[in-house]
């Protein structure tokens, strides 16, 4: 029977509620169908957030999950899973969590509400206007603090295997960027990189996570050729980055993209140490 777990972690963060109704409706099917929402933990609502002038402690809730048969205290690999606009990880666990590979997979709640779900950050403007690059930064400062204190308090093998869609494949691009110390691999779906992202991420070294991205090629939400630059720029600069793009396939996993993915995941957590 399949068993998760609402919790609550402390970390530095400050958003303003976005407003993106269609890219939410399409966020939203993220999970495959065969994922459904569990019979889990009682939603407990974020209050809204007002992008105060200084930044505020916020409290990030995630789901926690023990997949591929393991046992809650043995050391596991640490897979996060980041949701996209309007969606919500009740929902968004469905995409690994019949995974057959041990690990503990958490899957971390947007910073504020958004219709019946959560959004990380403002999206009023353009995906690679500045405004939107700095609210991916200041997202991922939020998760990667988290990530660090759960990879502290949990048994845990090797760095965090980090990925998510559309929003969440934004916040895993940064993360793999601008916190390697807590990243080991990282898979963005159909994300982006905003030039704030992408000018403020350092250049290579040995300790940077493996990046493979995985994007659909007529995704009209999130266009790929973006991404595609972007990839290029990182691989120039030396970043273990490359690009899986899927024919036909729009702002959505696709059966393929979650094969694949699965794949990947599971071979990062068979080299986590």
């Amino acid at each position: 029977m399949r068993t998760a777990r609402l919790h609550r972690c402390s970390a530095w963060s400050a958003l303003a509620l976005a407003s993106l109704v269609s890219l939410a409706a399409c966020e939203r099917r993220a999970a495959p169908p065969e994922g459904g929402a569990p019979a889990g933990p009682r939603k407990e609502a974020l209050p809204a957030a007002s992008a105060p002038a200084a930044a505020a402690p916020v409290e990030v809730e995630f789901l926690e999950e023990i997949t591929g048969g393991a046992d809650r205290g043995e050391a596991l690999p640490l897979v996060v899973a980041i949701h996209g606009l309007g969606d919500r990880p009740e929902s968004f666990a469905g995409l690994l969590s019949g995974a057959d590979v041990k690990a503990r997979l958490v899957v971390p709640r947007g910073l504020a509400p958004y219709g019946d779900g959560y959004s990380w950050f403002p999206l009023q403007q353009a995906l690679a206007s500045d405004a939107v690059g700095q609210g991916i930064l200041r997202a991922a400062a939020a998760l990667a603090a988290t990530i660090e204190r759960i990879s502290a308090e949990r048994p845990t093998r090797g760095k965090a295997i980090v990925t998510g869609f559309s929003q969440g494949g934004a916040l895993t691009f940064a993360l793999a960027l601008h916190h390697p110390r807590v990243v080991g691999a990282a898979f963005p779906v159909s994300g982006w990189v905003p030039p704030a992202v992408l000018s403020g991420a350092s250049a290579a070294d040995p300790a940077a996570p493996a990046l493979v991205a995985l994007h659909g090629d007529a995704d009209r939400r999130v266009p790929i050729d973006p991404t595609r630059d972007a990839i290029a720029a990182l691989a120039g600069r030396g970043v273990k980055a490359r690009l899986e793009s899927y024919p036909g396939v729009g702002h959505t996993v696709s059966g393929d993209m979650r094969r694949d993915l699965l794949q990947l995941i599971r071979g990062a957590a068979a080299e986590a140490r």
